[in-house]
């Protein structure tokens, strides 16, 4: 498991500099690696839809200020980074889920995602009720799998390779080294959760069931 101490001590050693005790101690290994490592994990959380970071809440309503475009407005997250998809709210278990064969799953992506809208702090939805399904802009470094944190080691000491060793040859080669590993560490999270795919539905079959498209 990761710790912040770590992963920072780890990016020092990338550049042959000395290792830290605290990252609140009063040298130049801990003063870039307490300015770089923020911007550094912020930017690890937009790479892709890691499952360590996704979490789902129910929204809190509040006064919607579009009446005319949506019939529910919700209050945002205070730490969304990524909003994915939006959820119904489902109070009983349900009986008859298919365990294989050509099937939209869950049931309700049979007709796409759910419309909804980032704006203004807010998220404006069709959806009573609604669940967002988002991604965290911070996240405990204990949840960070080891390929994600060694990408962020590697990016975390391009940061600090200039202002620590003044080597734009060292800074560089890290730039490169830190992005093979992040198109490692992608490619190792959507292989553990491949994005769904929705059954296509012609608008035949909508008007069949009633429905205007």
């Amino acid at each position: 498991m990761a710790d912040r101490l770590t992963l920072c001590n780890n990016a020092l050693a990338e550049i042959a500099a000395d290792p830290i005790n605290s990252l609140d101690e009063r040298s130049i290994g801990a003063r870039e690696c307490l300015r770089f490592y923020p911007q550094v994990l912020a930017e690890m959380l937009t790479w892709t839809e890691f499952d360590f970071a996704i979490l789902r809440v129910g929204l809190a309503l509040t006064t919607n200020d579009r009446l005319g475009e949506w019939l529910y407005r919700y209050a945002r997250p205070s730490d969304l980074s990524v909003a994915l998809r939006i959820v119904p709210l489902v109070a009983t278990q349900a009986t008859n889920l298919p365990e294989f064969g050509p099937y939209s799953f869950p049931e309700w992506d049979a007709l796409g995602p759910r419309p909804f809208l980032l704006s203004e702090g807010a998220i404006y939805s069709n959806e009573e009720n609604a669940i967002l399904e988002y991604q965290r802009n911070t996240v405990e470094e204990a949840r960070i799998d080891a390929l994600t944190a060694r990408a962020m080691e590697l990016e975390l000491a391009a940061r600090i390779a200039m202002p620590i060793k003044k080597s734009r040859e060292l800074k560089g080669d890290l730039i490169r080294q830190a992005e093979i590993a992040r198109q490692r560490a992608v490619a190792a999270s959507e292989n553990r959760n491949p994005r769904r795919q929705t059954d296509y539905i012609s608008p035949v079959e909508y008007a069949r069931m009633g429905l205007s498209v």
